[in-house]
């Protein structure tokens, strides 16, 4: 498996990956009218549009993009030693579970403290049940402040996880 740094002819494979896993991982937990309509040429264009804005990088294997993350180097927590975050971390569903997530999790830390950042945030819906163990699984730490997703006009609560870098 190769990680690397996203490619603009790489956002269609991250944009089926992310919908493929909305419509698997979030059944039952965001409201089936949203996942029924997720649009994938917004999303690419969205994606086109912020090309280069955040880190993303790729996992590979084969030649097949197997899984992406998005991350920031630039936050800033009020009243917090937080000074990363992991924006989105998918793996296509049916790669879960054969070290993808953990690849490129390691290699956004190895980064992030090449860049002398020292502490992470990444947020997941409260009810993801296969995030949330994946995420404690790599040592995340649970903090449970009152924030919320929001999508179609429904709100979600949010956990994070905060990684010693």
């Amino acid at each position: 498996m190769e990680i690397r740094k996203m490619r603009y002819e790489d956002i269609e494979k991250i944009v089926d990956i992310n919908i493929r896993d909305w419509k698997k991982v979030y059944k039952g937990i965001i409201d089936d009218d949203t996942l029924n309509n997720l649009n994938r040429n917004e999303k690419i264009e969205r994606w086109r549009k912020n090309y280069n804005k955040d880190n993303v990088i790729i996992a590979e294997e084969n030649e097949i993009v197997v899984g992406y993350c998005k991350y920031s180097s630039n936050v800033k927590y009020e009243n917090t030693d937080i000074d990363s975050e992991i924006l989105a971390i998918y793996v296509d569903y049916d790669n879960i579970g054969h070290g993808t997530g953990r690849k490129l999790m390691e290699y956004v830390k190895n980064d992030l403290k090449e860049k002398g950042k020292k502490k992470m945030v990444l947020w997941c819906l409260e009810e993801n049940k296969i995030g949330r163990g994946f995420y404690e699984k790599m040592g995340g730490k649970l903090i449970t402040p009152e924030k919320y997703f929001e999508k179609e006009g429904k709100k979600y609560k949010e956990v994070g996880y905060i990684y010693d870098i």
